[in-house]
């Protein structure tokens, strides 16, 4: 049995409640998710179209959003209250305070790379944008892009510090081999480590993995399937689906969430995070590691005694010690 596979942590989205060394520090998050939007002239983001709307002015007078680089944004146009604007800043201020905390527990960053504009989102949800105004339009996303991100990541991130597919993989013919077969390093040997996860298990996914299916020299994993090659991570957002133990028990690395968007949490309904703890997944997904300040309900995600992890319910062997566990 794997010490990393005896561990459970807590995230948080990129919402600009707290910094996040803070939310590292003082709240014990493991977790987190960007949404980043490419930006390869820079300006792309720098004004924001719906601002008018509400009498307020366009120019956003943020100079990083004027520099080349993914940004990182909550919706483009209307919402641009993250903690730090670029991918660059955000992953540099985990390392930053990765190298403080050498003996940390593992960190994920899971990475949403987006590409609709805002009337295309809307119409996804099925809502009709009547509102006609100068949105920014996405770059699509491509190879070059994809090429682009893995730079970036790179270069925020100090080479120790990465713990990349292919030091997984090892000497495995595949990633699912590898996990499989002998299972994610020792949490010994991540510890002061942060795993990067390109968030998509679609087009996105496909692009990434075109010309090398094991990730080979890659800084990212994917968000893949039990069995296929590039498969080390895997996403389940239910945390009731009947595969994710058996996916835990396989080997690989497991998200589920504690709760929908805003759902849950309004209405204080713990029957998500209810089945999140007694299930195999190592990270649980949350916005809520604090009560909100939006809406009145006490829910908040917290693992038993407040700790930061604890042993997995589903494959922690009976030697596991939570004290093993701090950092």
């Amino acid at each position: 049995m794997l010490e990393q596979r005896r561990r459970r942590g807590r995230r948080h989205r990129n919402r600009a409640d707290r910094p996040r060394s803070e939310q590292l520090a003082d709240f014990g998050i493991r977790q987190f998710e960007l949404d980043v939007f490419a930006d390869p002239d820079g300006g792309l983001y720098a004004n924001r179209a719906a601002n008018p709307v509400v009498g307020l002015p366009v120019e956003s007078g943020e100079p990083a959003l004027d520099e080349p680089g993914f940004k990182v944004l909550h919706t483009q146009d209307f919402d641009y209250a993250t903690t730090c604007l670029t991918l660059v800043a955000c992953l540099g201020e985990i390392d930053t305070w990765s190298a403080d905390h050498p003996n940390h527990l593992p960190i994920v960053v899971l990475v949403e790379l987006k590409s609709l504009s805002v009337p295309e989102a809307a119409a996804e949800e099925g809502i009709d944008l009547t509102i006609d105004l100068p949105w920014a339009v996405p770059v699509e996303t491509t190879a070059e892009v994809l090429g682009a991100l893995d730079a970036e990541v790179r270069s925020a991130l100090s080479p120790e510090r990465l713990l990349d597919p292919d030091e997984v993989r090892g000497d495995a013919a595949s990633l699912t081999d590898a996990v499989e077969g002998i299972g994610w390093p020792e949490l010994a040997d991540t510890r002061g480590q942060v795993v990067v996860v390109l968030n998509d298990a679609g087009a996105q996914r496909d692009l990434y993995i075109a010309d090398t299916p094991v990730l080979e020299g890659r800084p990212m994993f994917t968000s893949s399937t039990p069995g296929a090659p590039d498969a080390a991570f895997v996403r389940f957002d239910d945390p009731t689906d009947p595969s994710l133990d058996a996916a835990t028990s396989a080997g690989y690395l497991i998200r589920t969430r504690t709760d929908s968007p805003t759902v849950d949490a309004r209405e204080n309904d713990t029957a998500k995070l209810d089945a999140a703890l007694a299930g195999g997944a190592q990270y649980l997904s949350t916005d809520y590691y604090e009560p909100s300040t939006y809406f009145d309900s006490p829910y908040v995600v917290m693992l038993p005694g407040g700790a930061i992890a604890r042993c997995n319910p589903v494959t922690a062997p009976a030697s596991c010690s939570p004290e093993l566990l701090a950092e």
